[in-house]
């Protein structure tokens, strides 16, 4: 399964590059949001391709973010100024606040169109393909693991803020991948038993693990 999400990911930024290349609508977003998600789950892969794959997948995000900020700009002026009757471009809050942002992100966007066509763009892409590649080595019990310390971030942060329905969220995320984890350990511990007792504990923990965030 996870083996599986990460070869998707990898070829889905892959992938993008020739819609970034074109500047495509939102495409500057899904790649920078890609590489934040490859970044999280690389984390939990061994090894120093997976290591270097994130540095690299850092700086590259790092440049599509950079874009993406100027991107935002200028579409949130435009709303604001539309809100306000004031849609003459001709005049200095639009060049201020519209052209200005729109400049900057086409300079940006430049950038990022020479990394991908830089080597050190080349390299990542053969570091991501080699990780995809080892992907079974990424046990899906340190997924569950990590996903549940990100969920009592959520709580704990939610809490200090003063949101109590976002902390009840990451309460329970934390309780579910919590259980899941619990049970599919429990499980992992009976394989190859073949007393018909310890047979059926393992399945049904199976199925504990599996039904998780169905209660």
């Amino acid at each position: 399964m996870v083996e599986d999400w990460l070869g998707d990911a990898v070829d889905s930024l892959i992938g993008l590059g020739s819609a970034v290349r074109r500047d495509e609508p939102d495409s500057v977003h899904k790649a920078r949001t890609m590489t934040r998600r490859l970044r999280v789950v690389l984390a939990l892969v061994p090894g120093e391709t997976a290591a270097e794959a994130r540095r690299e997948l850092k700086r590259y995000g790092a440049a599509l973010g950079a874009t993406r900020d100027f991107e935002v700009r200028a579409e949130l002026a435009g709303e604001l100024l539309a809100e306000l009757g004031d849609d003459d471009e001709g005049d200095a809050a639009h060049d201020r606040l519209i052209r200005a942002a729109r400049d900057e992100y086409l300079h940006l966007h430049e950038a990022v169109v020479e990394y991908l066509d830089s080597r050190a763009y080349r390299r990542l892409v053969g570091l991501l393909e080699d990780v995809a590649a080892d992907a079974d080595d990424l046990d899906e019990l340190a997924v569950q693991h990590e996903a549940r310390k990100h969920a009592r971030a959520l709580r704990y942060l939610a809490e200090a803020l003063g949101d109590a329905e976002t902390a009840k969220t990451g309460s329970r995320l934390q309780d579910a991948f919590g259980e899941r984890r619990d049970y599919e350990l429990l499980a992992r511990s009976l394989e190859g038993e073949g007393d018909e007792s310890l047979a059926a504990v393992r399945e049904a923990a199976r199925r504990r693990s599996r039904a998780s965030f169905d209660r």
